[in-house]
């Protein structure tokens, strides 16, 4: 069989499997992302077997998933999932409003501080406990790095998935969503620059690469918005499209050259040109369907390729268990407690803490990072992975639970 054959047949079985669990889950009353994630670990070695060549340091292909995934193939979809994660990124960011931000600074920052210092105060002993009980952490990575990628993962917020439940219950444009989306990227900004600089060692030269990136992030802000604004960046709509797109991807091959992750980038871009005034809507409309409908899935098959749920057997599932356990009820808690802090009703309070739990394909996303930094372990990669999958299939129940509180706050956020 040849390579472009052998190719080709992968990422129709990734696409089709990922796309066929997704439409499932809708029908089922759950987000499709979470569908998506169920269909991927399907095709991955959890369910098929044997291992994929090359994988993971010194993998030999064996089983049906090393037949049906042969090395080559493997490698050209980890290209096309990695283009497909950076032009989400990019439509992830063109959702944040910055003016919604600061209008809200305060509740953002209360709710941004609760979510991450719970998730810090989470990952500092668990990291520990991992590291003391071997398989979880790579032996080369150092312990700091570990313990900063296990919090940066389990603090990712899966900013499309809870925009998505938001939209289908009418709640995106109110004040509480508003809010809960800017808080979503606010956490998951800081997890992405934690996260990098774990990649890069966790020293003085990471922390240098990280302020490079954000220096670099920063200018690209200062200059871009008010070149945007000006009568001579006028040009037809494709070919700004075309532009954008060639920004952002090289603004993810940037920062996946300095800190490790092609996340980073794409993210800032896409909210500096909301910023600019550039229209998330005309953007959603050309690239949206590509990204969510094929992208987005091979990423996801890849991230299941690597992900082996059989990894985490029944000497490990009690710790897993209490880690999800501890994930889910520090966010929903610390969320809770900070929205009350800052004047929401209770109701309303316990639909913020409902949707912050989601960590999603964002915990993934920094999952795989990690994993193919050097840093977790296979187990612990598989582990974030169901940590994504269950805090998104639990996002829409809580919230329907939240009462009465929640309905209540389906009021029209002010115009930006």
């Amino acid at each position: 069989m040849s390579a472009l054959i052998a190719i080709a047949i992968a990422l129709a079985i990734v696409i089709v499997v990922v796309r066929c669990a997704g439409a499932l889950a809708v029908r089922l009353g759950e987000p499709r992302i979470a569908g998506e994630m169920i269909g991927a670990i399907l095709i991955g070695p959890t369910v098929l077997g044997g291992q994929i060549d090359g994988v993971v340091d010194g993998a030999v292909a064996a089983g049906a998933v090393g037949a049906l995934f042969p090395a080559g193939a493997v490698d050209a979809l980890t290209w096309i999932g990695a283009i497909g994660m950076t032009l989400y990124m990019l439509l992830v960011g063109l959702m944040i409003d910055p003016a919604s931000i600061r209008r809200r600074i305060g509740t953002i920052a209360a709710l941004v501080a609760a979510v991450g210092v719970s998730m810090a105060v989470l990952a500092a002993p668990a990291a520990s406990w991992f590291q003391a009980a071997g398989g979880w952490k790579v032996p080369g990575a150092s312990g700091l790095a570990f313990a900063l990628a296990l919090g940066a993962a389990l603090a990712a917020q899966g900013v499309p998935i809870v925009a998505r439940i938001l939209e289908e219950r009418e709640m995106l444009r109110t004040e509480l969503g508003a809010i809960v989306i800017a808080t979503g990227a606010c956490v998951t900004t800081l997890g992405l620059v934690v996260s990098g600089f774990a990649v890069k060692g966790g020293d003085g030269a990471a922390a240098r690469d990280i302020a490079l990136v954000l220096g670099a992030a920063a200018i690209l802000v200062v200059v871009f918005v008010p070149l945007a604004h000006s009568r001579h960046a006028a040009m037809r709509p494709h070919l700004a499209v075309a532009l954008l797109v060639a920004i952002a991807l090289g603004a993810g091959a940037a920062g996946k050259a300095l800190v490790g992750t092609v996340l980073i980038g794409p993210l800032i871009v896409g909210i500096a040109v909301r910023s600019a005034g550039f229209s998330a809507v005309f953007l959603e409309a050309r690239l949206g369907g590509v990204v969510r409908g094929a992208l987005l899935p091979v990423f996801l098959g890849v991230a299941a390729l690597h992900t082996d749920l059989r990894d985490l057997h029944a000497g490990t599932l009690p710790a897993v268990l209490a880690l999800i356990a501890a994930v889910v009820v520090l966010k929903l808690a610390a969320a809770y407690a900070a929205a009350r802090a800052v004047g929401f009703e209770p109701g309303q309070a316990r639909a913020i803490g409902a949707l912050l739990q989601c960590g999603g394909v964002m915990t993934i996303a920094i999952s795989l990072d990690v994993l193919q930094a050097g840093i977790v372990t296979p187990r612990t990669h598989a582990m974030l992975t169901l940590i994504g999958l269950v805090t998104t299939l639990l996002a829409g129940p809580l919230l329907a639970r939240a009462g009465r509180g929640a309905a209540d706050a389906a009021v029209p956020a002010p115009a930006a």
